[in-house]
């Protein structure tokens, strides 16, 4: 295992038994959401993962990954940077409201049952709450999301054996399989 994936590890089962997964305020996570909805409230950015229904630990999980450096991206460390332990807290809770209905059934294709171990079945229900939900992201963030792992530009322990196999081919089929699935949504 790599350094960066025992780190990443290593935050995110800190965060599930830290203060940090404490529930933070719906509504003052709302009044900052301008700085986020340029990106994140825009359905035509396709390759900006949507947040309306993400779990609040997942959430804060990753943001403060943006923050230590463990997490890559110019842009969302800087972002992350400028907002306290508390204000991410507030973004997850106002995040995390509401989850869309669920879809109709529809037959999972046969690479989707790696994905239910820790996502859930549809994608909607993690098994655990470090997990993110991906039920209903944009199709071109998940497909661009498992291609980094299968590549090793973003590091997960547990992901990275997954996709290593996975063809492009594949990751189209999964990425659009999750995202016609009802969950996420722009906010």
């Amino acid at each position: 295992m790599r350094p960066s994936s025992i780190a990443v590890v290593g935050a995110l089962l800190a965060l599930m038994s830290s203060p940090w997964a404490a529930e933070g305020d719906p509504a003052a996570g709302k009044r900052k959401t301008v700085t986020c909805n340029g990106c994140h409230g825009q359905a035509a950015m396709k390759n900006v993962p949507s947040l309306g229904g993400q779990t609040p630990a997942y959430f804060v999980a990753a943001m403060v990954a943006y923050q230590d450096g463990v997490r890559s991206h110019a842009t969302m460390r800087d972002v992350a940077k400028a907002w306290s332990l508390q204000d991410l807290k507030n973004f997850a809770a106002w995040y995390a409201e509401p989850l869309a209905p669920a879809s109709e059934a529809v037959a999972a294709p046969a690479a989707a049952e790696r994905c239910a171990s820790c996502h859930g079945a549809d994608g909607r229900e993690p098994v655990t709450p470090d997990v993110p939900r991906i039920a209903g992201q944009k199709a071109n963030y998940l497909a661009q999301v498992l291609r980094e792992y299968r590549e090793g530009t973003r590091v997960n322990a547990v992901m990275q054996p997954q996709v290593a196999e996975l063809k492009d081919d594949d990751i189209a089929v999964l990425a659009g399989y999750f995202a016609g699935r009802a969950g996420l949504g722009v906010k």
